[in-house]
């Protein structure tokens, strides 16, 4: 996979985090963005620390794209985990959020 441009972020594809499924489109990591704002926003995250607006919107940016790639489990609602993405206003929704994707086999973090 080549590099890719999603919004502000800028992906290189690394050896080191291949996706385990075979898609024609794969999801980004957050560890291949190379500006490093992504980066900066998930240390935030990872600190449960309050994030900044911009900190929130490219978390969000990251977890759309991660959704609408990902393979996961035939009884998710891909639309309606969208949809739970435009809700996260704090920490504790993206933490809230990361818990109901892993249940449908998302693992973003």
């Amino acid at each position: 996979m080549s590099d890719e441009q999603i919004g502000p972020l800028v992906f290189v594809a690394s050896a080191d985090y291949p996706y385990p499924f075979e898609v024609d489109k794969p999801p980004r990591f957050w560890m291949e963005e190379q500006t490093g704002a992504l980066a900066a926003a998930i240390e935030v995250y990872m600190r449960t620390e309050d994030l900044k607006k911009d900190e929130l919107d490219l978390i969000k940016l990251y977890l759309r794209q991660y959704i609408e790639r990902a393979v996961i489990s035939s009884d998710a609602n891909r639309k309606l985990l969208l949809q739970g993405v435009e809700k996260l206003r704090k920490v504790s929704d993206v933490e809230r959020f990361a818990d109901e994707l892993s249940e449908v086999g998302i693992e973003p973090f």
